[in-house]
């Protein structure tokens, strides 16, 4: 390894990227932008006052009361009412609401004397995450009747107080919220979106590059300039990446965490570690496939296809082991899947090493297999210019006159 090569073919990058606008953009411009444009649309991370309406056809004061228990909760915004269930379905088709809750004729009543009192909840689950607050408040404040009913019931009976509250409430359930206590969307998704975002820009980055380098004849002027060292050619061609997606890795941590209030559980320095080792197996990879691209046209249409379906099989959205058996082969290939692991048990749930070790081996298993791809794929290159430069130029006789 020869620092002074490497250090020329770091230079020779530099002036690719920053000579063409193309590139320039998607490594430095759009990380940025995506930064911003996430963290703005997730600022909240959560939806509260999520709007529903409300069909009260018993208009008693049981039914008032149970509907402003229910508007004082934070997820819950009882912004329309409607006179009858039709009126209501319509204003759930024009997405004025979110769903409406169905008070029957007789709630009141049927609540007094401890009979059923059943309440109608039609949830719009087109959108799940509105449809569940909606779901789990209107839950939480029926149970607190039903309580309250059993209470009453009870002490009618002569029975104490304290016994009374004991007898409506005979099963009680602690629960306790760990790793995003909140339950919010933002603390879910937005770690993983980030990474992901570089993950792309990189890729994309990557393969303009070696695109240009087929387009521009450059491959063999930089094997010549590493003096044919893989080694050196592969450090060269990859450590402006290196530095300036680390640069990206330590402001989101050190930056985009804290402004989002995005929870850093584990040791920071853990994390940055394992996060470098994600980069440069990422990094590797990224450069092997790079390498088949002959156009930048072509390379950007290809990788601009794989943002989504690469998200979707890292085990975020889904679980992996619900996926078919070739797509988990797949998923266990790319270094996001055990990184996105990781992540996951470091930064949100805050666990010690030893319950992430397999990830970790995971990801040293595909960095290492990264290495041999590359070390292949430039001896391949090397062989193939070779071959060219050997091959004797055909002499063009002179036509007669």
């Amino acid at each position: 390894m020869n620092l002074k090569i490497i250090w020329q073919l770091i230079q020779k990058e530099a002036l690719l990227v920053l000579n063409d606008k193309s590139i320039f953009l998607v490594l430095f411009a759009a990380p940025i932008f995506y930064f911003f444009l996430m963290g703005s649309t997730y600022v909240k991370k959560d939806e509260e006052n999520v709007s529903v309406g409300v069909v009260d056809l018993d208009h008693s004061q049981s039914s008032r009361a149970f509907l402003n228990k229910l508007n004082a909760t934070q997820k819950v915004n009882l912004s329309h009412t409607y006179t009858n269930a039709l009126e209501a379905k319509n204003g759930l088709s024009r997405f004025d609401v979110q769903g409406y809750i169905n008070i029957p004729n007789g709630f009141e009543k049927k609540l007094r004397s401890k009979a059923p009192s059943p309440i109608g909840l039609v949830l719009n689950n087109t959108r799940f995450l509105p449809s569940n607050d909606i779901n789990k408040a209107v839950n939480l404040v029926a149970l607190d009747y039903a309580q309250d009913s059993r209470k009453a019931f009870f002490k009618s009976k002569n029975i104490a107080p304290e016994l009374a509250e004991d007898y409506a409430d005979p099963v009680s359930i602690a629960v306790h919220a760990v790793y995003n206590a909140n339950n919010n969307y933002g603390d879910f998704l937005l770690p993983f979106i980030l990474f992901l975002i570089l993950h792309q820009m990189l890729f994309i980055g990557l393969a303009e590059s070696a695109a240009s380098d087929h387009e521009q004849k450059a491959i063999k002027r930089d094997f010549q300039t590493s003096k044919h060292n893989v080694l050196n050619y592969i450090i060269g061609k990859t450590s402006l990446y290196f530095i300036l997606f680390m640069a990206y890795i330590l402001l989101v941590f050190l930056v985009v965490f804290p402004i989002l209030d995005l929870p850093i559980q584990g040791n920071l320095f853990q994390l940055i570690g394992v996060t470098t080792l994600f980069l440069t197996a990422t990094i590797l990879y990224s450069w092997f496939f790079a390498s088949f691209f002959t156009s930048q046209l072509r390379a950007m249409e290809v990788v601009a296809l794989t943002s989504y379906p690469i998200f979707l099989i890292t085990g975020i959205t889904w679980p992996i082991n619900q996926m078919p058996l070739f797509v988990q082969y797949i998923a266990n290939l790319i270094p996001l899947k055990p990184f996105f692991v990781i992540l996951k048990k470091l930064a949100l749930m805050g666990t010690e090493t030893s319950f992430f070790y397999t990830d970790i081996i995971q990801l040293f298993g595909l960095l290492l297999g990264a290495y041999l791809l590359v070390y292949f794929r430039c001896r391949y290159l090397q062989k193939t210019i070779a071959d060219d430069t050997a091959k004797p130029v055909p002499i063009l006789e002179n036509s007669p006159n």
